[in-house]
């Protein structure tokens, strides 16, 4: 007889995702999780996600977490896109970040920045990814956090280009 045939095929346990980015997660972040009113859930988190989101120092998720993680990934695609030549912005979203890059960051501060800004400024991509999720975030951190760090090198990034 086969002895291949014989044994059952070993069964190799599949990596557990990141709660925030399903990244793989590593085994000893486990924070709670408050899913429903009286459902806390101990789930895990990949490396960068541990060290970078908003309430880090806690052992548990908050909404600002979630925020972070979505502002997270569109800002680092955003610039991996510029810096590979795949989007090239307006000229005025050059200047838009440039002023941005010299005035202090607060919820209401970016949001009138967004409000007053130009048609041109106002249909790029920049503007998209901040009119959601980094109002929310600086609700509940101040912009001298870490977690702003992708979003700041952003930021810096295309106001470097604009001089």
């Amino acid at each position: 007889m086969n002895p291949s045939l014989s044994t059952p095929p070993r069964q190799t346990a599949a990596p557990s995702a990141c709660h925030l980015c399903r990244r793989e997660a590593l085994p000893h972040t486990a924070v709670s999780h408050l899913a429903a009113p009286d459902q806390e859930l101990k789930v895990l988190l990949c490396g960068p996600c541990d060290r970078g989101r908003p309430s880090r120092a806690t052992g548990s998720l908050s909404p600002a977490d979630f925020h972070w993680a979505a502002l997270e990934q569109e800002a680092a695609q955003l610039l991996t896109a510029f810096k590979n030549g795949q989007w090239v912005p307006y000229a005025q979203e050059l200047v838009f970040a440039e002023n941005l890059a010299w005035f202090v960051w607060t919820e209401e501060t970016l949001r009138a920045a967004v409000r007053t800004a130009d048609p041109w400024t106002a249909e790029g991509r920049l503007i998209r990814i901040l009119d959601s999720n980094a109002f929310l975030l600086l609700r509940d951190i101040p912009a001298t956090d870490p977690a702003l760090h992708t979003l700041r090198r952003l930021i810096d990034t295309l106001a470097a280009a604009a001089a």
